[in-house]
């Protein structure tokens, strides 16, 4: 789709999901997997296809974001039974763990996230985006190293997000971190283009000032361990703009 247009990328689109359509056909697979598969497959062709006309990384993300929400809500919409048992499934879980004795709510998380129908839902669209930006970054790169050896890197390195984007995705992060467990997913999902573009920084600060991978490593732990601290950065890239103050003082 990058490198062909549309038409291509539906024919490609059709044969990698081809084994997954016969196993439905055939009932031999898990429908939910299935069809989060092809779900997933989906979201990469869109992204993909914005990407190529646009251009723009930013504006790939927030499509991303966009149809990985409207496809979870909408899977919450029109099969809630199914979404419904998946929560039922998780508090089973939890019972289970109690019964055990397992009494951590730090351990716990996770699972209580997931309790409820909106969590299930929030699940379903963090994965679909995170495997959609994942799919595109992927075949981005991989078209970098056939037809232009470093151009992914230079590109990633200049990712910006414009002050409304920027904005919305840190406000609309916040926000929902304060409405309980069940939102704990979908606030995630706003977190993940201000995390790339801390990420962006952070490569390119370590390309203007010459350091080593370890600064790259050092960056990746801090920011598992300090998600929101790292998570302001790229909400504040939008208005200070780090990397043309690093450059202009070289």
């Amino acid at each position: 789709t990058l490198r062909k247009g549309g038409t291509e990328g539906v024919i490609i689109l059709l044969v990698g999901a081809s084994p997954a359509l016969l196993s439905m056909w055939f009932g031999e697979a898990n429908s939910l997997i299935t069809w989060m598969a092809l779900l997933s497959l989906s979201v990469v062709y869109v992204a993909a296809l914005t990407l190529r006309i646009t251009i723009s990384l930013q504006l790939m993300m927030f499509a991303v974001m966009a149809l990985a929400a409207v496809i979870a809500l909408m899977t919450l919409s029109v099969a809630p039974n199914v979404v419904d048992t998946m929560s039922d499934n998780v508090m089973q879980q939890v019972a289970a763990l109690e019964q055990q004795g397992e009494q951590d709510p730090q351990s716990m998380m996770p699972l209580l996230t997931l309790a409820s129908a909106v969590g299930m839902s929030g699940l379903l669209a963090y994965i679909l985006a995170v495997n959609g930006l994942i799919g595109v970054f992927l075949g981005r790169w991989m078209q970098a190293l056939a037809f232009n050896p470093g151009g992914f890197g230079e590109e990633f390195r200049g990712l910006r997000l414009g002050i409304g984007f920027s904005a919305a995705c840190f406000l609309g992060n916040v926000l929902l971190s304060y409405q309980g467990d069940q939102y704990w997913w979908w606030s995630n999902i706003l977190a993940v283009p201000l995390l790339l573009v801390a990420a962006a920084v952070a490569h390119k600060a370590v390309r203007i000032k010459g350091l080593g991978v370890q600064w790259l490593v050092l960056f990746y732990v801090v920011a598992l361990i300090m998600m929101p601290v790292v998570m302001s950065i790229g909400f504040l890239d939008a208005w200070i703009n780090f990397r043309d103050r690093l450059q202009n003082k070289q």
